[in-house]
């Protein structure tokens, strides 16, 4: 099979949105694909397949550091038409995009199920877990029954992406979709929230996708995600989603708090290339938050 591998241009843009939006509910708009592949606040790179002149796959791969300076590439857009599928193509596109981040230690992706079964399948990385959605009725009355006293299991320091404030104002400033609202609960504490539209229904929901504040801090926490929840509940939303990995102490609050725990198709595999890293092979070793996921 002749396919030509290439890097994508802007002149790819409108054929990469017709995949895109041929395959999601959620539909892109040009400017989306401007702002996540060419105007990005992390270098990045998406390895075209292209077949009779015709782009038929993609690959994207965006080059972020955790906390503490380690380079991870995550993969972003999957996306290979039916005709190309079970033919090594979306493992030569993986491959080509990983050799331009020489340097990388560390390698991950938040797919959907059919991301997971091809990155697992083709380029052999290890799904660490299965992300579930906690979610919080609009009209459920918030109850905080943790005393100050009370342990809470998890791990007080997990490796975590690094968000900047320009990074941060790249992702919620510039998004070309969504708007973000900064929630402030103290002039050091934020979260930043949303509303996003079913487009299938036009039901509206509330998502908590990142916060900043100590995980240790109780009575700190339990304010910022109260007034969180109190803004998006004031802009009718149905009800109001957020993540939490068992393993961090804010899990415990956030259930304490009524978010109950949601099953949703979104998994979290990685792929280590340093070996001094295995231990992120396990979930417990992560903090994740909706942000760190291109979709939300």
């Amino acid at each position: 099979m002749d396919i030509l591998y290439r890097q994508a241009t802007r002149c790819d843009i409108p054929r990469i949105k017709e995949i895109f939006n041929a395959q999601y509910a959620r539909k892109k708009t040009d400017d989306y694909f401007v702002w996540q592949y060419f105007e990005s606040a992390w270098p990045t790179v998406v390895v075209c397949a292209e077949k009779n002149g015709v782009v038929e796959g993609i690959f994207g791969l965006q080059r972020r550091e955790l906390e503490g300076g380690i380079p991870v590439g995550q993969a972003i857009d999957l996306l290979i038409t039916p005709e190309l599928r079970g033919k090594g193509v979306f493992a030569e596109m993986g491959r080509r995009a990983i050799a331009q981040f020489p340097e990388l230690r560390i390698l991950c992706v938040l797919p959907n199920l059919n991301g997971r079964n091809a990155c697992i399948k083709s380029l052999g990385w290890q799904e660490v877990a299965k992300i579930d959605s906690l979610i919080l009725n609009r009209n459920q009355q918030i109850s905080v029954t943790i005393a100050a006293s009370e342990p809470l299991v998890g791990a007080l320091r997990p490796v975590r992406f690094d968000w900047t404030s320009n990074l941060r104002s790249w992702r919620y400033t510039c998004h070309p979709n969504y708007t973000y609202e900064i929630v402030n609960s103290s002039s050091e504490h934020f979260a930043v929230t949303k509303v996003f539209v079913d487009p299938l229904t036009h039901q509206q929901f509330g998502d908590i996708v990142d916060f900043h504040a100590p995980l240790d801090d109780y009575s700190v926490l339990v304010d910022l995600f109260t007034s969180s929840v109190n803004s998006l509940a004031a802009k009718g939303v149905e009800s109001i989603t957020t993540w939490a990995l068992p393993s961090t102490m804010h899990y415990n609050l956030l259930k304490a708090m009524g978010f109950k725990s949601t099953e949703r198709e979104r998994y979290f595999c990685v792929k280590i290339l340093d070996q001094t890293l295995k231990h992120l092979y396990d979930i417990s070793s992560w903090f994740l938050v909706q942000a760190d996921a291109e979709i939300y």
